[in-house]
């Protein structure tokens, strides 16, 4: 196992998509993979100074069986505040819960506005029948 996000490969699981506001993913973590983001034709992204962009593919235990949460952009934040809210030093082994909740301003003209996300991670022994989103 290897957490990568806290501290490669591809992955064969179905991802999970937010889709509509209110869409949430919850599950306990398995793996983390840091990942070179690439854009659908196959180019990995980079920031202006040339340097590649990276995308965490978090596989996820849910109730309905193994999924891949990408994590970029907003999320990636969302879940690193969480985790810090928790005072964990690993996400593996932890539940987290991720929650589609709105959407920001678009920044550039002919882009969509960026997803927003609120995210909760509860260790193991802390979780119970009334937590996570």
């Amino acid at each position: 196992m290897s957490d990568d996000f806290l501290g490669g490969g591809g992955n064969s699981l179905p991802a999970f998509k937010f889709s509509n506001i209110g869409d949430t993913c919850k599950g306990v973590v398995t793996e983390i993979k840091k990942l070179e983001d690439r854009d659908p034709n196959g180019t990995i992204k980079t920031w202006s100074d040339g340097k590649p962009k990276h995308v965490y593919v978090f596989n996820l235990d849910t109730t309905d069986g193994a999924v891949a949460l990408w994590v970029r952009g907003n999320m990636v934040k969302a879940i690193k505040e969480a985790a810090a809210q928790a005072g964990v030093s690993t996400l593996i082994g932890t539940t987290l819960a991720v929650q589609h909740t709105g959407l920001g301003e678009a920044t550039t003209k002919g882009y969509n506005p960026p997803k927003l996300y609120k995210a909760q991670v509860k260790p193991a022994a802390q979780i119970t029948t009334d937590d996570l989103i």
